[in-house]
């Protein structure tokens, strides 16, 4: 598959010759804050094999974010479920791209792609209950809550409830006027 653009942003397949943006941020405590692992570090070997794994897989489609030459995350659709067309949406963004758009942008460039030439029927995402933003941003693109799962993630020697929402193909759509924030 060849890059995708969305407004002012070219999401190119994930690629190895990636890596040296994506280690910039996958050991930045706040960018991986809601991460299982927070706190342990991510070697550039360990993130590699990864990457390579990422990249072979058949039920994975990961993004790199540009605007520009500027790399701005990674954004993708991950667990595809093929018999039933579903996966699971996510992004990870270096504070660089944070409080400009650039997620919401993504995230509706990347449903474009998933419901569309991929064929999937259902986008899913789980978050920390305690990230409100997050949940606010996702709901504004039109995913809705499916269910809480109490004590479901488990860092730094603590429970966490996490919190499903999901967008099917067939849901109204979205507005795409008004800011992108």
């Amino acid at each position: 598959m060849g890059p995708m653009t969305g407004p002012e942003l070219r999401l190119e397949p994930l690629s190895v010759d990636h890596l040296d943006h994506i280690m910039t941020w996958v050991n930045d405590p706040a960018v991986t804050f809601y991460f299982a692992r927070l706190g342990e570090e991510i070697t550039r070997e360990e993130e590699r094999r990864m990457v390579a794994r990422l990249v072979a897989s058949d039920t994975d489609h990961i993004f790199s974010i540009f605007e520009g030459e500027t790399y701005l995350g990674q954004i993708g659709v991950s667990k595809i479920y093929w018999p039933a067309k579903n996966g699971r949406i996510g992004i990870m963004l270096p504070r660089h791209a944070w409080g400009r758009g650039v997620a919401k942008a993504a995230v509706r460039c990347l449903m474009d792609r998933a419901f569309g030439p991929l064929g999937l029927h259902k986008l899913w995402v789980i978050i920390r209950a305690d990230n409100e933003k997050s949940l606010h941003l996702w709901e504004s693109l039109g995913f809705q809550r499916e269910g809480r799962l109490r004590e479901e993630y488990y860092v730094n020697d603590r429970y966490y409830d996490m919190v499903r929402l999901a967008r099917l193909a067939h849901d109204e759509p979205i507005s795409t006027t008004g800011d992108l924030q």
